[in-house]
């Protein structure tokens, strides 16, 4: 069985594959389910693992930091492995064109020939990597399984490490996953935005039948319930991503080659575009097809269209192509979108300047508003394509400066102004309470839910436009670039912000330990502050038993 779908050539910008896109829907449904056991599940594990309840603010920021601190090193390999895999490919492109001789008049040939080898060689580098990182990922949540069922209470140090080595496949996963095709990567962010409302509803009802503790072993089956779904959801993702990138395309027969036969195939202009000629190999050019006859022809018997027909080349194939200068505003959308949200929320707001009744309300809100952004975007794409971040008019990929709705996504770059004041204005509120703002806002339920929101949305609208963006700005083979630098200071800062609330939370108000000081000493106090607290947690993560002992 197989689909129907038209070649994926460099020209071809249709991301219309009914496999791959649901195989990117449950890779952005399956990519989160670690970080969700680390935090939805801690209250209970925590139980099921006999750990003191005054523990649970630590255990819950060692797992989760153990799973971002691990998917960095992992994710700058995927990177380094796209990097290779695409000079690589340039290189294998030059070194196998022995066959375009100027005498033989094949330049359409050696185009064949060349696509065929990039997406040979894509192949090696990163669709196998990820079909492998696919199934480790579900081989991770059956150990994690394991190790929380045996015994009478289950294994917190093996939980601990089986969950920092799944932010370690978690990051290499991501990566390859980006490389692997970034046309589909809007439908990615659609399922990963999804994923927090699909797993929440799960969640309630799990709690909802088995929340009784009299009646049930609630921390035992809440959890295990859990994990179960995390190994069937991401199991499915690993059979249809391998089966989207394994499977015969329906017109494998008719495009096969056979031994020392005449054939024929369509010849392709630059952008992709059909010339509406067929060139015939072998009757002009005296190139039979057949074994060790060399050029496209052995190529094209060699592996066939079937392997490489959802394969996106790697770069352009006639000759790298950069990104528009005007990619450089959804990449800082993505960097600032990215790389600043943890280190406000939840931890500062809502955490501390809201009144704690409404927090979980604000979760609630931002489960339903956060499906939104990436979701309008993905529909736009697909039927009203000019209207979309990522518009490509006859091949061609247009500047967001040459079309309305383009223009637009640059107006919407005061997103990222109003994130960084609102990032400002929360900080400045925690250590200025006697001024005007923070009394308009902190604990005021109606302006610090409604800023909280807001700010977190600025996070969410930013991602959804940022990386459709930068792919329909040109800049799809570097999109791991913005991905890569935002993730950086996402996870970073994330853990500067920890050491920073920690430090925050130590000090009585009525002996504030910067009274006194001027605004410059005071800054610099609680940076070395936070960032002593910052460099303890980090060294915590290396130790092998957290709990015990």
């Amino acid at each position: 069985m197989g689909c129907s779908c038209k070649e994926t050539t460099v020209g071809s910008f249709m991301d219309d594959c009914p496999y791959l896109t649901a195989a990117y829907i449950f890779g952005g449904l399956s990519m989160m389910l670690n970080i969700r056991l680390a935090y939805s599940s801690a209250p209970y594990a925590l139980i099921r693992f006999k750990l003191p309840e005054n523990l649970f603010s630590v255990f819950v920021r060692r797992m989760a930091s153990a799973l971002e601190l691990w998917c960095l090193p992992s994710m700058l390999l995927g990177n380094i492995v796209d990097v290779a895999m695409k000079s690589s490919a340039k290189s294998k492109e030059e070194f196998n064109l022995d066959h375009s001789q100027p005498t033989q008049n094949d330049s359409e040939n050696t185009k064949l020939g060349k696509l065929i080898l990039m997406k040979r060689w894509k192949y090696i580098w990163i669709i196998y990597p990820s079909i492998l990182t696919m199934w480790s990922d579900f081989i991770t949540y059956l150990i994690l399984l394991i190790v929380y069922v045996i015994g009478d209470q289950g294994n917190v140090t093996g939980y601990y490490a089986v969950i920092a080595i799944s932010g370690f496949i978690f990051g290499i996963n991501m990566t390859l996953l980006y490389a692997a095709d970034w046309r589909y990567i809007p439908v990615y962010i659609a399922g990963e935005n999804s994923f927090p409302m699909l797993t929440s509803i799960m969640h309630y009802f799990t709690t909802l039948i088995f929340g009784n503790r009299r009646k049930w072993n609630s921390d035992f089956l809440i959890v295990t319930i859990d994990i179960c779904v995390a190994i069937i959801i991401s199991l499915v993702t690993a059979i249809l991503w391998t089966y989207s990138y394994l499977s015969n395309h329906g017109k494998d027969n008719a495009n096969k080659f056979k031994f020392n036969t005449n054939a024929a195939y369509d010849a392709y202009g630059t952008a992709g575009a059909k010339t509406g000629t067929a060139r015939d190999i072998g009757g002009n050019h005296a190139d039979k097809i057949k074994e060790g006859a060399g050029g496209d022809a052995y190529l094209a018997t060699e592996d066939g269209f079937q392997k490489y027909w959802h394969l996106l080349p790697p770069n352009n194939y006639t000759g790298t192509s950069f990104p528009y200068p005007t990619s450089i505003v959804p990449a800082l959308m993505i960097m600032i979108g990215m790389g600043f949200v943890y280190c406000i929320y939840p931890g500062i707001a809502p955490g501390m300047i809201v009144p704690f009744y409404l927090v979980d309300k604000i979760e609630t809100v931002l489960l339903v508003l956060t499906t939104f952004p990436p979701v309008i975007i993905a529909i736009l794409q697909k039927y009203q394509a000019e209207w979309s971040p990522k518009f490509n008019d006859a091949g061609t990929f247009k500047e967001w400066t040459e079309y309305p709705a383009g223009q637009v996504c640059i107006g919407l770059s005061i997103l990222m102004v109003i994130k960084l004041s609102l990032l400002g204005m929360f900080i400045y509120c925690l250590h200025y309470r006697d001024s005007h703002i923070s009394r308009s806002i902190v604990n005021q339920p109606k302006m610090s839910t409604f800023l909280s929101i807001v700010f977190y949305m600025c996070h969410e609208i930013l991602l959804a436009l940022g990386f459709s963006g930068f792919i329909g700005n040109n800049g799809g083979d570097f999109i791991l670039i913005p991905q890569w630098i935002g993730a950086l200071l996402m996870i970073f800062l994330a853990f500067y912000s920890e050491g920073y609330i920690i430090e925050y939370k130590s000090h009585d108000p009525s002996h504030w330990p910067t009274e006194g000081m001027t605004k410059w000493n005071a800054f610099c106090y609680w940076c070395k502050r936070a960032s002593k607290i910052t460099h303890h947690n980090l060294a915590s993560l290396f130790k092998i038993c957290l709990f015990r002992g």
